[in-house]
């Protein structure tokens, strides 16, 4: 991958608890991860990099019962899920604190951030106070 389509300020963003989302130069369209070309407009301009709420829905997910990473321990089963930032981007992330019974598509869901030795790393809760 080109170094102007790297992850790099993302990662930069998730060490200071800040979401950053890569964005089209000329039309604005919020992608990630970054593209070499616009999805929307075809531009190939390097892509701005924007603080975004963490805020969104639950657009997928799926129930993982084994542990893949052991770099971030998650107890299982965990939640892997893609999110529908209220910008427009899709993310995936971790889904915490909800029970998976009343997991729902559509669903109202925020960031949070937790450090984990040393390495900052972004979950959704949901957005309610129930986690439902």
């Amino acid at each position: 991958m080109s170094p102007r389509y790297s992850l790099t300020a993302h990662r930069e963003g998730l060490a200071r608890h800040e979401l950053l989302i890569s964005a089209c130069a000329a039309c604005g369209t919020q992608q990630f991860p970054p593209k070499a070309v616009c999805t929307r407009c075809g531009d190939t301009e390097t892509p701005q990099w924007n603080a975004v709420t963490g805020e969104g829905h639950l657009w997928s997910y799926a129930t993982f019962r084994k542990t893949y990473r052991t770099d971030f321990h998650l107890p299982s089963p965990y939640v892997v899920a893609v999110i529908e930032l209220d910008e427009g981007a899709r993310i995936y992330g971790n889904l915490v604190g909800v029970p998976m019974p009343s997991l729902r598509i559509g669903q109202r869901v925020r960031a949070e951030f937790t450090t984990d030795d040393g390495e900052s790393h972004l979950i959704f809760v949901a957005a309610d106070k129930e986690g439902t």
